[in-house]
């Protein structure tokens, strides 16, 4: 008998978001880096303008006002051998080692995005600069340095649009035909299964039983390795078993939730207990050295297979393929109660967790599935 109860279940949106990020990857710059330990990118110097197709991404950094793109190729043939600017990462890694020296968390900066370099509707390259020293608004010895060469000033603003289609084909279409648009200035490679994917008229996401595991002392480590590669083929050998027309859905790769107790410990409810278990101070005291897995996963499907999953005892034919509760949890939680009634009880205690499920399987139904496609156009002025 599992010693967990639900605190809370939400049923959480899967986003499968089909965009990618611009490179984040310098080139290597093409002069040499000075002794003071700036970086200057020449980001022009020595691309082949002449073959034609060329264009140039400005990013905030630069525009102080939104993407905007340089297309016209003499604008551009002007710029090279002058444009240019400076960087210092040195002083971001600095900034960070010494967020750490002081226990001050860094955060995330922000994109440093500085220009990319476009050809035929595609990134070639995106160079950065660390925005505190780029911006100017810190003393930085020496200064950053950048000329534009007129860049700006040739430039247009452009706008991202992102579509959304029913079929990959449908997606890959409008691709073929934005590709012939002279307002597109570049398109984000989709991210689409291969031609002749199927593709069902139905998504449902399954979220199976939490798991408990036993941690090291640290309370991040599991004292045996999880195996998630073994869960996951042994879950899908049981669901292939119960199921076994498998040309009536797909399933997709398992995802993996963590959950790590408070430093109290997982909340103790029960037998006696008013709310939480709490020790003769009022503090909590909960049941701490286990992590919890939450394993998941989404199946497209037909939507007579759909109806399926979602019967009662759908899944009963399905083989046992988690691994069995640590003895520790049962063992610590007796006592726990034996201590508070002051009589054995076995039975009489339980943590509270907040996931999806500790039983069977939970079945939510998801949005149809659907494939995106981003571009950046020109804005009409």
């Amino acid at each position: 008998m599992s010693k967990v109860t639900v605190l809370a279940v939400g049923a959480m949106t899967l986003l499968a978001a089909g965009l990618w990020a611009l490179r984040d990857t310098p080139a290597p710059a093409p002069a040499a880096q000075d002794t003071a330990g700036l970086e200057r990118h020449d980001f022009l110097e020595g691309l082949p303008l002449d073959e034609g197709g060329y264009a140039l991404m400005l990013h905030e950094q630069v525009t102080g006002d939104g993407l905007r793109v340089v297309r016209d190729a003499a604008a551009l043939k002007a710029a090279q051998g002058q444009a240019f600017y400076t960087d210092d990462p040195g002083a971001q890694l600095k900034r960070t080692l010494l967020s750490v020296v002081f226990l001050s968390p860094p955060g995330m900066p922000p994109d440093g995005a500085f220009v990319t370099v476009l050809q035929d509707k595609q990134a070639v390259e995106t160079y950065r600069c660390y925005r505190a020293f780029c911006s100017g608004d810190e003393a930085f010895d020496p200064p950053h340095e950048r000329d534009m060469a007129g860049l700006v000033e040739a430039s247009e603003p452009v706008e991202l649009v992102t579509e959304s289609f029913d079929h990959h084909d449908t997606a890959r279409a409008r691709m073929f035909k934005l590709m012939q648009d002279a307002d597109v200035v570049m398109i984000e490679p989709p991210n689409l299964p291969a031609p002749g994917t199927i593709v069902f008229p139905k998504r449902v996401r399954l979220s199976l039983p939490a798991i408990l595991v036993e941690t090291d002392e640290s309370g991040h480590e599991p004292v045996e390795p999880f195996d998630e590669a073994a869960l996951e083929a042994r879950f899908v050998a049981g669901f292939t078993h119960a199921f076994p027309e498998t040309d009536a859905y797909r399933l997709n790769p398992m995802r993996i939730g963590r959950q790590y107790p408070s430093p109290r410990g997982w909340p103790v409810v029960g037998e006696g207990i008013d709310g939480y278990l709490r020790d003769t101070n009022g503090e909590l005291r909960g049941l701490g050295g286990i992590m919890v897995i939450e394993p998941s996963l989404t199946v497209d499907l037909t939507e007579r297979m759909a109806e399926a999953l979602q019967a009662e005892d759908a899944f009963a034919a399905i083989p046992e393929f988690a691994p069995p509760e640590p003895p520790v949890v049962a063992d610590r939680l007796a006592e726990m109660a034996e201590a508070h009634l002051g009589r054995p009880c076995p039975d009489c205690f339980k943590i509270e967790l907040q996931v999806a499920t500790v039983d069977g399987i939970r079945v939510d139904t998801l949005d149809a599935p659907s494939f995106s496609l981003s571009h950046y156009r020109t804005v009409p002025q």
